[in-house]
């Protein structure tokens, strides 16, 4: 898969209908009381759905070579979507230590590829695509 493809389908995981509702739930509810909530309810498999598609989203993205990973940075919104799911990863990976690890990698590497880049990946619009994609 070249990294137009791969492009096209993170953008269809993070646009799915079921994704989208997850995130509107985890915006309206918070990450960290959904990461709480009795273990058969909507909001923990909202929550579930949201860290799950992003361990696979890290998945994919970390097979990638230095210079298609950087080319993918500039879309993805890895770092912005951990630090929101911190809290609940940390509650939900307490009884397992490699929960998220993936995720949790691939933010790493953002963060570090965000330290070379200008304010222009740091200003209002880069947010706006955050809450439109999240």
């Amino acid at each position: 898969m070249d990294k137009t493809q791969l492009l096209a389908s993170l953008y269809m995981m993070r646009t799915s209908p079921s994704y989208q509702q997850a995130e509107t739930l985890r915006r309206s509810k918070g990450a960290a009381k959904m990461a709480t909530a009795d273990k058969k309810s909507a909001e923990h498999a909202a929550l579930n759905l949201l860290i799950n598609t992003w361990e696979a989203i890290s998945v994919l993205v970390l097979e990638l070579n230095e210079e298609d990973r950087k080319f993918v940075f500039g879309t993805l919104p890895a770092l912005h979507m951990f630090t929101e799911l911190n809290d609940a990863i940390e509650e939900l990976g307490s009884k397992t230590p490699a929960f998220a690890a993936n995720f949790r990698l691939l933010s790493k590497h953002q963060q570090e590829w965000l330290r070379f880049k200008d304010d222009h990946y740091h200003t209002g619009s880069k947010a706006g695509m955050h809450a439109l994609f999240g």
